[in-house]
Protein backbone atom coordinates (compact mmCIF):
# COMPACT_ATOMS: atom_id res chain seq x y z
CA UNK A 1 0.00 0.00 0.00
CA UNK A 2 2.87 2.53 1.18
CA UNK A 3 4.77 1.66 -2.59
CA UNK A 4 1.14 2.60 -4.30
CA UNK A 5 0.86 5.70 -2.48
CA UNK A 6 4.35 6.78 -3.63
CA UNK A 7 3.60 6.18 -7.33
CA UNK A 8 0.62 7.98 -7.22
CA UNK A 9 2.57 10.79 -5.38
CA UNK A 10 5.29 11.06 -8.13
CA UNK A 11 2.58 10.94 -11.25
CA UNK A 12 0.80 13.57 -9.05
CA UNK A 13 4.40 15.45 -9.23
CA UNK A 14 5.24 14.67 -13.00
CA UNK A 15 1.51 15.88 -13.88
CA UNK A 16 2.65 19.18 -11.95
CA UNK A 17 5.84 19.35 -13.58
CA UNK A 18 4.57 19.23 -17.10
CA UNK A 19 1.53 21.48 -15.87
CA UNK A 20 4.13 24.24 -14.68
CA UNK A 21 6.74 23.75 -17.61
CA UNK A 22 3.42 24.14 -20.10
CA UNK A 23 2.22 27.15 -18.36
CA UNK A 24 5.76 28.74 -18.44
CA UNK A 25 6.32 28.31 -22.16
CA UNK A 26 3.40 29.81 -22.76
CA UNK A 27 3.78 32.81 -20.65
CA UNK A 28 7.23 33.36 -22.41
CA UNK A 29 5.40 33.25 -25.77
CA UNK A 30 3.04 35.79 -24.99
CA UNK A 31 5.77 37.82 -23.07
CA UNK A 32 7.92 37.67 -25.73
CA UNK A 33 6.24 37.06 -29.17
CA UNK A 34 8.57 33.69 -29.76
CA UNK A 35 7.14 30.17 -30.86
CA UNK A 36 10.13 28.42 -29.85
CA UNK A 37 11.24 28.04 -33.62
CA UNK A 38 14.69 28.10 -35.35
CA UNK A 39 12.85 30.44 -37.93
CA UNK A 40 12.70 32.89 -34.98
CA UNK A 41 16.27 32.84 -34.36
CA UNK A 42 18.40 35.89 -35.69
CA UNK A 43 21.42 34.24 -36.08
CA UNK A 44 20.55 32.97 -39.53
CA UNK A 45 19.83 36.52 -40.54
CA UNK A 46 23.95 37.32 -39.92
CA UNK A 47 26.13 37.22 -42.84
CA UNK A 48 29.63 36.76 -41.79
CA UNK A 49 32.40 38.20 -43.62
CA UNK A 50 34.98 36.15 -45.03
CA UNK A 51 37.37 37.23 -42.00
CA UNK A 52 35.09 36.41 -39.44
CA UNK A 53 34.07 32.89 -41.25
CA UNK A 54 38.37 32.08 -40.88
CA UNK A 55 38.11 33.24 -37.15
CA UNK A 56 34.89 30.62 -36.87
CA UNK A 57 37.09 27.86 -38.61
CA UNK A 58 40.01 28.25 -35.60
CA UNK A 59 37.62 28.10 -33.09
CA UNK A 60 35.76 25.73 -34.26
CA UNK A 61 39.26 23.75 -34.78
CA UNK A 62 40.69 24.20 -31.45
CA UNK A 63 39.77 24.37 -27.79
CA UNK A 64 41.08 27.80 -26.66
CA UNK A 65 41.15 30.31 -29.38
CA UNK A 66 42.55 33.62 -28.54
CA UNK A 67 41.27 36.43 -30.44
CA UNK A 68 42.89 39.92 -31.15
CA UNK A 69 40.96 42.74 -32.97
CA UNK A 70 41.05 46.40 -32.81
CA UNK A 71 37.20 47.95 -32.33
CA UNK A 72 34.48 46.50 -34.75
CA UNK A 73 36.29 43.88 -36.44
CA UNK A 74 33.37 41.80 -34.78
CA UNK A 75 35.35 39.16 -32.98
CA UNK A 76 32.32 39.63 -30.07
CA UNK A 77 29.84 38.71 -33.10
CA UNK A 78 32.66 35.66 -34.59
CA UNK A 79 32.45 34.74 -30.71
CA UNK A 80 28.88 34.61 -30.15
CA UNK A 81 27.58 33.57 -33.40
CA UNK A 82 29.71 30.24 -32.76
CA UNK A 83 28.20 29.80 -29.42
CA UNK A 84 25.02 30.30 -30.85
CA UNK A 85 24.74 27.46 -33.12
CA UNK A 86 26.13 25.21 -30.59
CA UNK A 87 23.73 26.51 -28.16
CA UNK A 88 20.88 25.88 -30.57
CA UNK A 89 22.38 22.53 -31.33
CA UNK A 90 23.20 20.77 -28.05
CA UNK A 91 20.30 21.65 -25.46
CA UNK A 92 22.63 21.02 -22.23
CA UNK A 93 25.25 23.45 -23.75
CA UNK A 94 25.73 26.71 -21.95
CA UNK A 95 26.91 30.03 -23.09
CA UNK A 96 29.19 31.91 -20.56
CA UNK A 97 30.64 35.26 -20.91
CA UNK A 98 32.87 36.70 -18.23
CA UNK A 99 34.69 40.08 -18.41
CA UNK A 100 36.22 42.14 -15.14
CA UNK A 101 34.48 45.33 -14.66
CA UNK A 102 36.78 47.93 -15.78
CA UNK A 103 36.72 52.10 -15.07
CA UNK A 104 38.27 53.70 -18.18
CA UNK A 105 41.04 54.50 -16.63
CA UNK A 106 42.31 56.57 -13.60
CA UNK A 107 40.86 59.72 -15.21
CA UNK A 108 37.01 58.96 -15.35
CA UNK A 109 36.43 57.03 -11.87
CA UNK A 110 32.44 57.05 -11.67
CA UNK A 111 33.08 56.54 -7.76
CA UNK A 112 30.58 54.48 -5.78
CA UNK A 113 27.10 53.51 -7.48
CA UNK A 114 24.29 52.25 -5.68
CA UNK A 115 22.05 49.69 -5.78
CA UNK A 116 22.16 45.72 -6.16
CA UNK A 117 25.77 43.98 -7.68
CA UNK A 118 23.53 42.65 -10.66
CA UNK A 119 22.09 46.75 -11.59
CA UNK A 120 26.00 47.31 -11.21
CA UNK A 121 27.51 44.58 -13.52
CA UNK A 122 24.78 44.87 -16.36
CA UNK A 123 26.24 47.93 -18.03
CA UNK A 124 29.42 46.13 -18.77
CA UNK A 125 27.70 43.36 -19.97
CA UNK A 126 25.33 45.40 -22.29
CA UNK A 127 26.50 44.92 -25.40
CA UNK A 128 27.68 41.17 -24.95
CA UNK A 129 23.63 41.09 -24.37
CA UNK A 130 22.07 42.96 -27.39
CA UNK A 131 24.09 40.76 -29.30
CA UNK A 132 22.67 37.90 -28.20
CA UNK A 133 19.54 39.02 -28.03
CA UNK A 134 20.26 39.52 -31.84
CA UNK A 135 21.66 36.21 -32.98
CA UNK A 136 18.67 34.71 -30.30
CA UNK A 137 15.49 36.68 -29.52
CA UNK A 138 15.12 38.92 -26.67
CA UNK A 139 12.45 36.22 -25.32
CA UNK A 140 15.09 33.40 -25.58
CA UNK A 141 17.94 35.28 -23.89
CA UNK A 142 15.76 36.70 -20.72
CA UNK A 143 14.04 33.10 -20.37
CA UNK A 144 17.25 31.34 -19.95
CA UNK A 145 19.05 34.13 -18.29
CA UNK A 146 16.81 33.49 -15.17
CA UNK A 147 15.56 29.83 -16.17
CA UNK A 148 15.92 26.79 -13.81
CA UNK A 149 19.19 25.62 -15.69
CA UNK A 150 20.58 28.90 -16.59
CA UNK A 151 22.00 28.43 -19.62
CA UNK A 152 22.90 31.71 -20.40
CA UNK A 153 25.45 33.28 -17.85
CA UNK A 154 26.99 36.66 -17.72
CA UNK A 155 29.60 36.87 -14.94
CA UNK A 156 32.57 38.29 -13.09
CA UNK A 157 35.91 36.28 -12.27
CA UNK A 158 35.48 36.47 -8.71
CA UNK A 159 31.87 34.06 -9.49
CA UNK A 160 33.94 32.13 -11.46
CA UNK A 161 37.34 30.75 -9.62
CA UNK A 162 37.28 27.65 -7.79
CA UNK A 163 34.24 25.83 -10.47
CA UNK A 164 34.93 23.36 -13.47
CA UNK A 165 33.11 24.58 -16.51
CA UNK A 166 31.63 21.63 -18.17
CA UNK A 167 29.15 21.72 -21.61
CA UNK A 168 29.94 24.69 -22.27
CA UNK A 169 31.23 28.23 -24.33
CA UNK A 170 33.29 30.14 -22.31
CA UNK A 171 33.66 33.44 -23.76
CA UNK A 172 36.26 35.53 -22.12
CA UNK A 173 35.85 39.70 -22.62
CA UNK A 174 38.23 42.18 -22.60
CA UNK A 175 41.11 39.69 -21.73
CA UNK A 176 43.34 42.54 -22.29
CA UNK A 177 42.08 44.24 -18.81
CA UNK A 178 43.05 40.64 -16.69
CA UNK A 179 45.24 40.23 -14.59
CA UNK A 180 47.53 37.45 -15.87
CA UNK A 181 47.13 35.53 -12.99
CA UNK A 182 43.39 35.60 -12.91
CA UNK A 183 43.45 34.50 -16.90
CA UNK A 184 45.28 31.71 -15.94
CA UNK A 185 43.00 30.82 -13.26
CA UNK A 186 39.93 31.30 -15.92
CA UNK A 187 41.65 28.87 -18.24
CA UNK A 188 42.38 26.16 -15.71
CA UNK A 189 38.37 26.29 -14.93
CA UNK A 190 37.95 24.53 -18.73
CA UNK A 191 36.10 21.08 -18.16
CA UNK A 192 34.85 18.25 -20.30
CA UNK A 193 33.03 19.63 -23.89
CA UNK A 194 34.01 23.05 -23.35
CA UNK A 195 35.56 25.25 -25.78
CA UNK A 196 37.17 28.89 -24.45
CA UNK A 197 37.33 31.50 -26.62
CA UNK A 198 39.66 34.80 -25.41
CA UNK A 199 38.64 37.81 -26.46
CA UNK A 200 40.90 41.21 -26.55
CA UNK A 201 41.92 44.53 -28.10
CA UNK A 202 45.72 45.12 -27.15
CA UNK A 203 44.77 48.97 -27.51
CA UNK A 204 42.02 49.33 -24.76
CA UNK A 205 43.65 48.47 -21.65
CA UNK A 206 41.83 50.94 -19.25
CA UNK A 207 43.89 50.57 -16.37
CA UNK A 208 46.73 52.18 -15.54
CA UNK A 209 48.34 49.39 -14.01
CA UNK A 210 50.84 48.12 -16.24
CA UNK A 211 50.13 44.50 -14.86
CA UNK A 212 46.88 44.03 -16.40
CA UNK A 213 48.32 42.46 -19.60
CA UNK A 214 46.56 39.05 -19.17
CA UNK A 215 45.72 38.68 -22.89
CA UNK A 216 49.50 39.71 -23.88
CA UNK A 217 50.85 37.57 -20.98
CA UNK A 218 49.09 34.30 -22.20
CA UNK A 219 49.75 34.61 -26.11
CA UNK A 220 53.52 34.72 -25.70
CA UNK A 221 53.12 31.46 -22.83
CA UNK A 222 50.89 29.80 -25.62
CA UNK A 223 52.58 30.70 -28.78
CA UNK A 224 55.93 30.95 -30.44
CA UNK A 225 56.47 34.68 -31.02
CA UNK A 226 58.73 36.60 -33.32
CA UNK A 227 59.08 39.68 -33.04
CA UNK A 228 55.41 41.37 -32.64
CA UNK A 229 54.02 38.23 -35.03
CA UNK A 230 52.24 35.35 -33.21
CA UNK A 231 53.58 32.29 -34.98
CA UNK A 232 52.43 28.24 -34.51
CA UNK A 233 51.40 27.61 -31.15
CA UNK A 234 53.62 25.48 -28.68
CA UNK A 235 50.76 23.13 -27.45
CA UNK A 236 47.88 21.28 -29.29
CA UNK A 237 44.18 22.13 -29.26
CA UNK A 238 45.46 26.20 -29.08
CA UNK A 239 44.24 28.23 -31.90
CA UNK A 240 44.80 32.39 -32.45
CA UNK A 241 43.38 34.71 -34.95
CA UNK A 242 43.94 38.30 -35.57
CA UNK A 243 41.86 41.06 -37.14
CA UNK A 244 43.36 43.94 -39.21
CA UNK A 245 42.23 47.21 -39.16
CA UNK A 246 41.02 46.75 -42.44
CA UNK A 247 38.39 44.56 -41.07
CA UNK A 248 36.78 47.07 -39.30
CA UNK A 249 33.36 47.53 -40.17
CA UNK A 250 32.20 50.35 -38.78
CA UNK A 251 32.77 53.76 -41.00
CA UNK A 252 36.08 54.79 -43.05
CA UNK A 253 36.57 57.49 -40.01
CA UNK A 254 36.88 54.68 -37.67
CA UNK A 255 39.40 53.13 -39.61
CA UNK A 256 41.29 56.13 -39.67
CA UNK A 257 40.93 56.69 -35.48
CA UNK A 258 42.58 53.24 -35.19
CA UNK A 259 45.41 53.60 -37.81
CA UNK A 260 46.06 57.29 -35.89
CA UNK A 261 45.76 55.70 -32.40
CA UNK A 262 47.82 52.52 -33.36
CA UNK A 263 50.98 54.40 -34.50
CA UNK A 264 51.31 55.97 -31.06
CA UNK A 265 50.82 52.25 -29.43
CA UNK A 266 52.81 50.43 -31.19
CA UNK A 267 55.52 53.22 -30.60
CA UNK A 268 54.97 52.31 -26.95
Amino acid sequence: MGSNRVRKQQRQEAKSSRTYEKTHTETVKQKYGFNGTREDYGYKSFNLSPAQKRCVEVIENNTITFIEALAGAGKSLCALHYATTEYLTDPTKRIIVVRTPMEATVHDKVGFLPSELKDKLEPHFASSKMLLESLLTPGKVEADLGGKHQRIQFLIPNFILGATIDNAILIIDEAQTLHPMIMKLLLERIGENTKCIVLGDPSQVYSSSKDRQGMRDAIHRFFNIDGNTVKNPIFENIGYFKFDIEHCMRSDIVKSVLKAYSKDFNSK
